[in-house]
């Protein structure tokens, strides 16, 4: 007990020392509780902004999942519809189209040639 009193006169001594007040222990347990107090809520509110940025970066790397996998879908479903389209202007599915559609080469003498 005598040091607990000891280190409160040393602590009283050097809140006036250093703000050149004349404190009573009550006051200077006040100031304590009051820093304490504004410490904890600052550690809480650290602690919370790490938990908050922590999930945003975890949330956008679901999103960049999610947008990866729908561009290699996309990307495949080009690739197909190039193929398909390569394969459309092919001469001999064009030549299919056209007898289909009863056209027919013209006979040889039929053919002018413009300069």
């Amino acid at each position: 007990m005598a040091v607990d009193a000891k280190l409160s006169n040393q602590a009283d001594e050097f809140f006036a020392w250093v703000f050149h007040w004349e404190l009573t222990k009550a006051e200077v347990r006040r100031a304590v509780v009051f820093i304490g107090a504004c410490l904890a809520a600052a550690l809480l509110f650290l602690g919370l902004f790490y938990v908050w940025t922590r999930m945003q970066q975890v949330q956008v790397g679901y999103e960049i999942s999610s947008l990866e996998a729908k561009n290699r879908d996309l990307k495949n479903r080009k690739h197909e519809l190039m193929l398909e389209i390569a394969s459309q202007q092919s001469p001999g599915e064009l030549e299919k189209k056209a007898r289909k559609q009863g056209l027919t080469f013209p006979a040889m003498g039929k053919i002018v040639h413009v300069p």
